[in-house]
């Protein structure tokens, strides 16, 4: 579309301020091709009014269309995925790093003057572990995992109810 098509298509429209308009009615009163061009798009203007009906929806068109969208299924939230290399390799820095530290500290380290401290374990080991102490270590053991597992069957359970499956 040419730029004199778009000012006549405004002028036919009525979408031109004042002065556009009495520059276009003057272009019209000297030009006669551009006065050909105008009663063309008259032509045609008049037409697509007579010829085109703009279709309404239905009164029910919303509702159908909120219906469906209801019940399409709901898109999963995005995850991202995570390059393991690149977990790897800074994981293999620090650790290349902590080693550094580690095999100086023990290259510049004097272990001729370190004294290992005494713990006071002068007892032996049977009056440490005692059948009372083991008895009451293993009762508490075997109740930590009666509720770990209480736990865990619940946790089943739940994701199972909602799935629908119980």
């Amino acid at each position: 579309m040419t730029k004199q098509e778009e000012q006549l298509w405004n002028y036919i429209d009525g979408f031109c301020n004042d002065k556009e308009k009495v520059e276009i009615e003057a272009k019209l009163a000297t030009d006669a091709e551009l006065r050909l061009l105008y009663t063309q798009l008259l032509e045609i203007n008049k037409q697509l009014a007579t010829h085109v009906e703009i279709d309404e929806p239905s009164m029910a068109f919303t509702r159908k269309v909120m219906d469906q969208v209801q019940h399409e299924m709901v898109p999963v939230a995005l995850k991202t995925k995570v390059d393991h290399r690149i977990i790897y390799a800074i994981g293999g820095f620090f650790a290349m790093i902590l080693l550094g530290v580690v095999g100086y500290a023990f290259a510049t380290a004097d272990f001729g003057q370190v004294k290992l401290p005494a713990f006071g374990l002068d007892r032996e080991i049977e009056q440490l572990v005692s059948p009372t102490v083991l008895r009451s270590f293993f009762f508490i053991n075997a109740v930590l995992l009666l509720i770990y597992l209480d736990s865990f069957i619940r946790k089943g359970n739940r994701k199972a109810q909602k799935k629908g499956e119980l």
